[in-house]
């Protein structure tokens, strides 16, 4: 399926009613087309019921590089709580295209674990915000 726009991927992505695969080929076309609209739209994904999707959003996230970093410590600062989205950053954190993302991320994923992961996740990724921020300016 072709999209005319990220807005149209978007809503085709975020669609719990349409069928798996189009929602993954939709999340595909965000990959490729890398905005601040579309990674705060995969990052969404993290948190959807469908397995298969979500794994599709942090793979596109992971391909992203360190683009969707920032975007992504937000998320991880504002929802520690949600399982699903530690899970998938987790994944978009390790694997990521950019191997420096992975290495300057090594403390937050170690946060990321066990039974204090929720408090721990917050101030380590507030901790890279900072330093992120201070590296920008």
């Amino acid at each position: 399926m072709s999209y005319a726009s990220v807005n149209d991927a978007v809503l085709a992505a975020t669609n719990a009613t349409a069928a798996s695969q189009d929602r993954e080929e939709a999340i595909a076309y965000l990959g490729s087309h890398p905005s601040a609209e579309a990674i705060d739209a995969l990052i969404e994904l993290l948190e959807t019921d469908d397995a298969g999707v979500r794994w599709k959003a942090a793979e596109a996230l992971a391909g992203l590089g360190k683009a969707a970093l920032t975007p992504l410590l937000h998320a991880l600062v504002n929802k520690s709580d949600s399982r699903w989205l530690l899970e998938g950053a987790t994944h978009v954190l390790r694997n990521n295209r950019d191997h420096n993302v992975a290495k300057m991320t090594e403390e937050l994923r170690a946060a990321m674990k066990g039974s204090g992961a929720a408090v721990a996740t917050v101030t380590a990724a507030g901790e890279l915000l900072v330093k992120l921020a201070g590296e920008d300016a």
